[in-house]
């Protein structure tokens, strides 16, 4: 089991890091948001998942566990709020 959450968590850091810098080479907004989300995303599942293996079944997997569909919740209404007030700002730069 160490081995598996050692595997994970140099997986997620790894992958958290290629996409921080991968968010470089986007050019417009909506583009960073949406690699963002997708990288945050990944690299959570793949951190927590390492440390609820890590720790066991117990009541510390458990927070853990509400804590990434804490994570996953609140971070795909932020990208989706921040995308529709970017698209409205621009509906009315147009006008």
């Amino acid at each position: 089991m160490n081995m598996l959450s050692t595997i994970l968590m140099l997986i997620g850091c790894l992958t958290l890091i290629i996409g921080t810098l991968g968010l470089f080479r986007f050019n417009d907004f909506l583009s960073r948001t949406h690699a963002a989300s997708v990288v945050d995303t990944l690299s959570t599942l793949l951190i927590i998942s390492a440390l609820m293996i890590n720790s066991g079944l117990t009541l510390y997997s458990v927070k853990l566990f509400l804590i990434l569909i804490f994570l996953y919740i609140t971070g795909t209404t932020a990208i989706h709020a921040l995308s529709q007030v970017f698209l409205k700002n621009q509906e009315d730069k147009e006008k």
